[in-house]
């Protein structure tokens, strides 16, 4: 089985990144020898998280800290299960996904993609509060 598990660096005693999105480091990796290749680069800056390239890849799990609506949306479309591996190594995560003892996600962690509340679609309205004029700093 290749899991593709979020990483704050390029090992397996890295700790797990806290979200997908922004992972500049993602492993691929064999759970049977535990070899792994390593993606660099940010997958938001992909047209659908990459999905492509990690299918090609025969990844099968996504293992990660949080994950977005619309990353979660590629994945289980493709047919990969996405896992929650928070305050963990890469190795952690691994043998607790493979022992079943971490639940796969039935929806995303986060109720807003990333890549969407940069672009300011967040469907939050952008007032600023306050209930004063100029940005809520009081009259003048």
């Amino acid at each position: 089985m290749k899991y593709l598990v979020s990483a704050e660096a390029p090992d397996l005693d890295a700790k797990v990144h806290k979200r997908f999105g922004g992972a500049t480091y993602h492993l691929v990796i064999d759970s049977e020898t535990m070899e792994y290749i390593v993606l660099t680069g940010k997958a938001e800056n992909e047209p659908s998280h990459g999905i492509s390239r990690i299918t090609s890849l025969g990844v099968e799990y996504v293992l990660t800290g949080n994950i977005g609506p619309r990353a979660f949306k590629d994945f289980t479309s493709a047919g990969i299960s996405v896992y929650p591996c928070r305050a963990m190594t890469v190795r952690e995560a691994v043998e607790k996904v493979k022992s079943g003892s971490i639940p796969k996600l039935d929806k995303p962690t986060m109720k807003v993609s990333v890549h969407d509340a940069r672009k300011g679609r967040t469907g939050l309205g952008r007032g600023r509060g306050g209930g004063h004029h100029n940005g809520g700093r009081g009259g003048r």
